[in-house]
């Protein structure tokens, strides 16, 4: 089962996507939600995006060190500018959102970023997926300019989907934008 939803204006959301014409958010209804959203937004991604393509996502103040440590993949940290209140042994502060760029160069790069970090996207924080090494941040939030015919993949509330973000005239129709999601998910739906 696919769901999709079209949002005319997807300003819900913790980013700012500049250029856009369409967004639809799409779901499915398996138990394991966060499974089935890792899966189907990897399988979309390797057919809309060309290797090298860019994962983007954000932490917790704490997890810097470890996420930098424990890979093999090609990862920039980027301070995010913004801070949110947390608290650590009784002691309430204010603490940096970080935000990483990963490149992406061939599937086993992608399985292995999805493993590692997937987890993130459950505790909604930023996780996108686009094909340029573009996104900056404003006001401490992810802002995005899409160029001509650009999409960005974004997880939805707890990842339980995930939001295509785009200016690509063919998919300003839903049903094509289903037909591309069932030839991705071929054996998934």
């Amino acid at each position: 089962m696919i769901n999709i939803l079209r949002y005319d204006s997807p300003d819900h959301l913790m980013w700012e996507v500049q250029n856009f014409d369409v967004a639809y958010a799409v779901s499915g209804e398996a138990h394991d939600y966060l499974e089935e959203t890792s899966i189907r937004m990897r399988q979309f991604a390797k057919l809309q995006f060309k290797y090298p393509f860019y994962l983007y996502f954000e932490s917790y103040y704490d997890a810097v060190d470890e996420i930098l440590v424990e890979t093999n993949l090609t990862i920039d940290y980027k301070p995010s500018g913004r801070t949110i209140l947390t608290q650590s042994g009784r002691k309430c502060f204010q603490a940096e959102v970080p935000a990483f760029t990963v490149e992406i160069r061939n599937e086993n790069d992608l399985n292995e970023a999805f493993r590692e970090w997937f987890r993130y996207a459950f505790d909604n924080v930023f996780w996108a997926i686009m094909q340029a090494d573009s996104i900056m941040y404003k006001a401490g939030f992810p802002y995005i300019t899409l160029q001509q015919n650009e999409l960005i993949l974004l997880t939805e509330h707890d990842a339980y989907g995930f939001t295509v973000v785009t200016n690509r005239t063919e998919l300003q129709q839903e049903e094509t934008l289903r037909t591309m999601l069932q030839s991705a998910f071929k054996g998934e739906i």
